[in-house]
């Protein structure tokens, strides 16, 4: 039938598929994000350097397309945990720095950790737009999405952070971002160390 459509009904059918993809990916987001805590995955000693050098990996265009550099700056923990929600984990916080990076500077990404006493301290560091202090805590609800002219124009649906903040306090940790805004952000994710069974090799 696509043959016989004028271009104006053509391009009213391309617009109505579009939207169709779009809320085909809010629903699988959204189920995703309710299985998060009810639906648990298999636990693994797990490498946190070779699950973020694989999201690297496979944002490697989006980098390349924008200039940028994601660099691991401390070597991370190895931790008892699901390998694939920590792999959403961080895909979820380097691709929002991809995303909100400034118009006319590349964006430099840096991934560290620093070992407390009971506790792991990871980030993940951005020298994008930045966050006003107001919005800093509203951008861990769902569909809450920080209005300003820059944010406005990047496409999102407001699902990632809250996917960090829920896969984080499963594990019985916590989230923050501090940001100046203008200047970056750095998300900061403290996870103690018996979580999961951190550190004994035992599902808890």
């Amino acid at each position: 039938y696509a043959d016989s459509l004028d271009e104006k009904a053509k391009d009213r059918l391309s617009r109505i598929m579009r939207n169709v993809e779009r809320e085909q990916e809010l629903i699988a987001e959204l189920l995703e994000l309710s299985r998060i805590k009810t639906r648990r995955q298999p636990f693994s000693m797990v490498d946190l350097n070779e699950v973020v050098e694989q999201v690297i990996d496979e944002l490697s265009y989006d980098i390349e397309s924008k200039g940028g550099t994601v660099i691991i700056k401390e070597r991370l923990p190895t931790i008892y945990c699901e390998r694939n929600r920590f792999k959403q984990l961080f895909q979820n916080l380097i691709d929002n720095a991809l995303k909100y990076c400034k118009e006319d500077e590349p964006p430099r990404i840096e991934v560290g950790f620093q070992e407390r006493d009971d506790d792991y301290l990871l980030y993940v560091k951005d020298n994008g737009v930045g966050i006003r202090d107001e919005d800093k805590e509203r951008i861990f609800h769902i569909f809450r999405r920080v209005q300003s002219p820059q944010i406005s124009k990047v496409k999102g649906k407001g699902v990632g952070l809250s996917a960090v903040k829920r896969i984080v306090e499963t594990y019985g940790g916590d989230v923050w971002v501090e940001s100046e805004y203008g200047r970056g952000s750095t998300f900061f994710i403290s996870l103690p160390k018996n979580a999961g069974g951190m550190g004994d090799g035992k599902e808890r």
